[in-house]
């Protein structure tokens, strides 16, 4: 019963079994001798057979205990029979060191005791096989129920890794399917700046040319290096709007107008980085781009119960064409919402005669940053 190559479950098993097997025949050889202290009739001789008898079965049990070992892979009736034949073995082996060691011990501290013979021997045999073969089924039953108890806890150690592994794949794909939808820029705002900076230089408008340049790398190094799963302070998503507002405001000069309101209490909530932007870009796009009027678009910022509400709409005429609510840019929002909270994200569009309305709802969570600031 080495456990010097074992792992620390199974050192812990074996330790329990050698403690167990201790325990039991030390009881054992307590029960049968305490009762003749007592009684005042110990003798040398009955001290030698206890002895030898408990001697023997504990240097059995560990015969039993690799038994059980061997056999707890197996169906409940092959244990139970490998149990009851190996317990009798072990039986057997007692009753016989009993009939020879046994009684050239008790000789040799009593040259004068007489040892059983005939039919007295036979049944002190066959009462030490029954009885010793019951003891070592008891405590085989019970290196049963420990091997028992230690293939419960490995599987539940194994169900708990498998969940772990499960919560980290799933976390992993989470975290691949936000940096997806957050690095799904629309094309059409790169390709629109990037036009009308090469128009301002063809133009010899040189420094608005490099105005936009400037603007625009510093918009896409903040955007493009954020992290893709990082909450942020609500007032900077609106730095990083404003960023953007200000590259397209030299596209479109006059024809764009900006109106945002948000409480100064609600600037340190936090939200996804880079969730409100498209909205914006999606006004600009089917609304300032397309209008001949000046655009006003509004971005309004209010607190409802425990939620964080966020309205951003413009004014902008159609001309015929009905505004759209369905785009890359919405159903990109939509996805990162519900993928950080669930039914509590919640993105609502609403074309209008004139204009388009989008409004954004998630959990109000404060900064650490913003408490402090309070607090202070």
């Amino acid at each position: 019963m080495k456990a010097s190559n074992a792992s620390d479950p199974d050192r812990r098993l074996l330790w329990q079994a050698v403690w167990l097997t201790l325990a039991v025949w030390g009881l054992d050889a307590g029960f049968n001798i305490m009762p003749r202290v007592v009684g005042g009739d110990l003798k040398a001789t009955t001290v030698v057979s206890l002895t030898t008898l408990s001697a023997t079965g504990l240097a059995l049990s560990p015969a039993v205990y690799l038994a059980v070992a061997r056999l707890r892979a197996r169906n409940a009736a092959t244990r139970y029979a490998g149990l009851t034949l190996a317990s009798l073995a072990a039986g057997a082996g007692v009753a016989a060191v009993d009939l020879t060691l046994g009684g050239w011990l008790r000789h040799l501290v009593d040259p004068a005791f007489a040892e059983p013979v005939g039919t007295k021997l036979a049944v002190r045999a066959v009462s030490n096989l029954l009885a010793y073969g019951w003891m070592f089924g008891l405590v085989g039953a019970l290196y049963m129920m420990v091997n028992a108890s230690r293939a419960l806890v490995e599987h539940e150690r194994q169900l708990a890794d498998a969940r772990t592994r499960a919560a980290e794949a799933e976390n992993q794909a989470t975290a691949a399917r936000l940096a997806a939808l957050r690095y799904q820029l629309n094309p059409h705002f790169l390709f629109n700046t990037l036009n009308a900076v090469s128009s301002a230089v063809i133009t010899k408008r040189n420094d608005e040319a490099e105005s936009m340049l400037e603007k625009l790398a510093g918009f896409l190094r903040v955007t493009l290096a954020a992290d893709p799963e990082a909450l942020i302070p609500l007032e900077d998503e609106l730095a990083t709007i404003q960023a953007y507002l200000e590259i397209e405001s030299v596209r479109f000069r006059d024809r764009l107008g900006v109106d945002f309101s948000c409480p100064d209490e609600l600037r340190g909530a936090v939200v996804p980085s880079f969730i409100l932007q498209p909205l914006i870009e999606n006004a600009v796009k089917h609304g300032v781009s397309r209008a001949s009027a000046a655009v006003t678009i509004r971005l309004e910022v209010a607190r409802d119960g425990d939620d964080l509400v966020v309205l951003v709409e413009d004014d902008a005429e159609r001309l015929g064409e009905p505004a759209k609510g369905a785009g890359v840019g919405l159903n990109n929002i939509r996805q990162r919402l519900g993928a950080l909270y669930g039914a509590r994200g919640v993105l609502q569009t609403t074309a209008r005669e004139r204009g388009f309305l989008a409004l954004v709802r998630l959990p109000l969570i404060q900064s650490l940053k913003a408490r402090k600031a309070r607090a202070a």
